[in-house]
């Protein structure tokens, strides 16, 4: 393949990577888990992790320093479209907004202080340690591992309720809803980590501020229409694109990520009216694109090596235990305060742990950024990739009934007409106060 000019081995890097993904991905789904898991698999394994171990001629050969460009170029096209869908999910009436009161508040500021206590004592030991990047002051980086540590993944949490048909029950309401405001909090959390490294200036992020708030102000705006009222000017998918280009560039230009752009467009869309049509156009692109930014993740660790190395093995059970147990224990004792069942509770912890692509994309952004190290950064995407891996199982072994409750009737099991009686009515605790409005899943690709 030596032979062979720059556009040719391009082409077939790109079937190379687009044909595993696929494959990739329906063995994971097959596996019970969401397909991104089997991509983000597929870009790590076609990196040193694996390919580069094998066969180091055919790896330099597919992606040499003169593709990789190309590719990282369609990556952040990619996240841009992935960006832009998640704002306007988390934005749209009646979308990923369903729940309010009490439960809502306690639950979204457990699942994001506790992971925030755990990096305010993980961060001057991680960069006494030497594992922050180039950039990570230790206020820099304590912020940071606060955003990776508390982000919930909406999109695949969404996608996970809608397969298991826990979209409308308690948990799946108030697991969204939470995810939904805590997911917001940690962007914010992101751009002030990258803000204190000293690389974005007091006028960028100023100007980033506004373009914020700009945001927001086109957010109300369109939520404050009457019932049935909608923006009636259509845009294609041409002009959609290049406002899209621009946005990303934009943020691009301030000194944060493309990708911020494109989630503030996202959230100002509309989503109903003639303009909401290029909405189902672009998901089919993202899920196309997606696959190149794995890969560009994957060429810059090496999993094969950091596994050898000394320490890597507890720095990586370490952090496990700071995003899982820190959240799990904080939300789970958010619901027995409000007299939800054990299970119930569990449950919901469970579901806000579920880190999927959204962690990898701030990972992603963190060590490009110099905020941490390589060595952080592969545990971190181990961690990321453990997280969303083990949601399905925990839910599977919490849904199936203690032996001595299959054959009781008035504990929380079915009746002999199929209602249920019992330990149900304490779930319902948790949910006053909030609207049911349902979910839907909020990417096809994931």
């Amino acid at each position: 393949m030596t032979g062979l000019d720059s556009t040719t081995r391009l082409l077939l890097a790109l079937a190379v990577l687009l044909g595993l993904s696929r494959v990739a991905g329906t063995a994971a789904a097959r596996l019970g888990q969401p397909p991104v898991v089997g991509e983000i698999l597929a870009g790590v394994a076609l990196g040193p992790s694996l390919l580069g171990h094998a066969l180091p001629a055919l790896h330099r050969a597919l992606f040499g320093p003169d593709v990789l460009p190309s590719v990282n170029g369609l990556a952040q096209v990619g996240l841009a479209l992935y960006a832009f869908e998640i704002g306007n999910e988390l934005t749209a009436p009646g979308r990923g907004r369903p729940a309010t009161g009490r439960p809502l508040l306690w639950i979204t500021t457990a699942s994001l202080l506790a992971p925030a206590l755990a990096a305010l004592a993980l961060g001057p030991y991680l960069h006494g340690d030497h594992l922050a990047g180039p950039h990570g002051t230790p206020a820099a980086l304590t912020v940071f591992l606060a955003c990776t540590l508390g982000v919930t993944a909406v999109p695949v949490l969404a996608r996970l309720l809608q397969d298991r048909g826990m979209a409308d029950t308690t948990a799946g309401r108030l697991s969204l809803a939470a995810a939904s405001v805590g997911d917001g909090v940690c962007w914010c959390l992101l751009a002030l980590a990258l803000h204190l490294t000293g690389l974005i200036g007091t006028a960028r992020t100023v100007a980033g501020v506004a373009g914020a708030a700009f945001a927001v102000l086109v957010i109300h705006r369109r939520h404050s229409r009457p019932p049935g009222r909608s923006d009636g000017r259509r845009w294609g998918l041409g002009p959609m694109l290049a406002l899209l280009c621009l946005a990303a560039g934009t943020s691009s230009a301030l000194g944060l990520h493309p990708l911020l752009g494109g989630l503030l467009l996202g959230a100002a869309w509309p989503s109903t009216g003639p303009s909401s049509e290029v909405l189902r156009r672009i998901r089919p692109m993202a899920a196309a694109l997606l696959p190149c930014f794995f890969l560009g993740m994957g060429q810059q660790i090496d999993v094969t090596s950091a596994v050898g190395g000394a320490g890597f093995i507890p720095l990586v059970l370490l952090l496990l235990a700071a995003a899982v147990l820190t959240k799990l224990a904080a939300v789970t004792g958010v619901g027995l305060a409000f007299h939800s069942s054990l299970r119930e509770s569990t449950r919901l912890g469970v579901l806000m742990n579920s880190k999927g692509l959204t962690e990898i994309v701030v990972l992603s952004i963190g060590y490009q950024d110099g905020l941490i190290g390589r060595t952080l950064f592969e545990a971190l995407v181990v961690v990321a990739l453990v997280t969303t891996a083990m949601t399905g199982p925990a839910l599977t072994l919490l849904d199936r009934p203690p032996a001595e409750d299959r054959d009781r009737s008035g504990d929380g099991s079915r009746t002999g007409d199929g209602s249920r009686t019992g330990r149900e009515a304490p779930a319902q605790l948790l949910s006053d106060g909030v609207v049911d409005r349902g979910t839907e899943a909020v990417h096809r690709h994931v």
